[in-house]
């Protein structure tokens, strides 16, 4: 994943509320406001004017959670959305004057509309965007709490389960079920969390970039689970989609544990290879094997040109045998084989052997 290099700017003491700021000569809404909506205190920021859609933001002091507001064209009301497809309300601003801002919050069908009251705390600083500033992401870089979710079944088993952690956009699993080593996987599935405010210096400084940029905090889309477990074995998938990176910023891990031992596996070992390092399941097919699994495979004249050659495979293991499949790059012409446990011994070494057959 990529690293991105995180600095807190030396700014101002941020005024309290009530106390205003001097006002932009341009009377214009840039800037960050402290305030309240209804009766519910609220820091908002909006980014410089653009031609095509205005950007701004939201909390509410009490809960930190960030929230879109957008002026398609520059057309009033000002939009409220809590995420790109659900709108949660509107704004209708007066002009400021001397500092402060006021106007009314809309629901986006019946209900009550609220008095909006801010104050400017944080005048535009030359090119920075105001909704990147420190000014306005500070008390949103407090350490989020851990949320889990509910107990979770693989399948349609009974004897083992398990649940998501998460803290911010890094996600990771606890297992519950027999085998010896079942505690000290989760030992080690915890440190997929980070630990304190230091390990998010990376997410804050992508969600400061994303508020400037569009407006909204947009996290990574990540998912965790078992995709195999069985008396021996279980593979955990970790799967994230890089927020604004489109088909490249697509990623899944599969990852193996030995639940007696409790150690991780390299299960590419077993077929005489290992993984490229970093990558926990990618590896290119051993000789023998590949000449195996592309016996009688042809590839279609319309992937003669973009496809990528047989090149680094993921494996994973099923209820009926192992999966191979090419590292994805979009085209299409990647390769796909599953290979029964019946046919899996020549290619397996001692240690392979040992580990899948009975």
């Amino acid at each position: 994943m990529r690293r991105l290099l995180f600095a807190l700017l030396c700014l101002p003491a941020l005024p309290m509320i009530g106390q205003a700021a001097a006002t932009p000569d341009n009377g214009e809404l840039t800037g960050v406001w402290q305030g309240k909506l209804g009766n519910s205190e609220i820091t908002a920021c909006f980014n410089f004017p653009n031609t095509y859609d205005n950007k701004g933001n939201y909390y509410y002091t009490r809960h930190k959670t960030s929230i879109n507001l957008s002026q398609p064209e520059g057309k009033k009301p000002w939009v409220e959305s809590v995420d790109a497809e659900n709108r949660s309300g509107s704004w209708e601003l007066d002009k400021p004057q001397d500092g402060k801002l006021s106007g009314t919050w809309h629901p986006p069908s019946n209900g009550k509309s609220l008095p909006i009251s801010l104050i400017l705390v944080r005048p535009p600083a030359g090119k920075e965007e105001p909704c990147s500033s420190t000014a306005y992401n500070l008390a949103l870089e407090d350490f989020p709490a851990l949320t889990t979710s509910r107990p979770m079944y693989l399948d349609k088993r009974k004897d083992v389960s398990f649940r998501s952690l998460r803290i911010a956009d890094s996600i990771t699993v606890e297992l519950t079920g027999p085998g010896k080593g079942v505690a000290a996987i989760n030992q080690q599935l915890r440190t997929e969390l980070p630990q304190n405010k230091h390990d998010l210096a990376d997410y804050f400084e992508r969600r400061r970039n994303f508020l400037g940029t569009y407006g909204i905090a947009m996290d990574d889309e990540v998912h965790a689970e078992p995709t195999f477990w069985s008396a021996r074995y279980v593979t955990i998938n970790f799967y994230r989609w890089a927020a604004g990176m489109g088909r490249n910023g697509i990623s899944m891990r599969f990852r193996t544990w030995d639940l007696q031992s409790g150690k991780e596996v390299d299960v590419w070992r077993w077929f005489g290879s290992k993984s490229e390092e970093g990558s926990y399941d990618v590896s290119a097919l051993p000789l023998r094997l590949r000449q195996t699994l592309f016996k009688g495979v042809t590839v279609s004249d319309d992937c003669k040109t973009d496809y990528m050659g047989r090149g680094l495979y993921h494996l994973s293991l099923t209820d009926t045998g192992v999966k191979f499949w090419e590292e994805s790059y979009g085209s299409g012409c990647e390769q796909e084989f599953s290979l029964p446990y019946a046919r899996i011994a020549p290619f397996l070494t001692q240690k392979g052997k040992a580990a899948l057959l009975p």
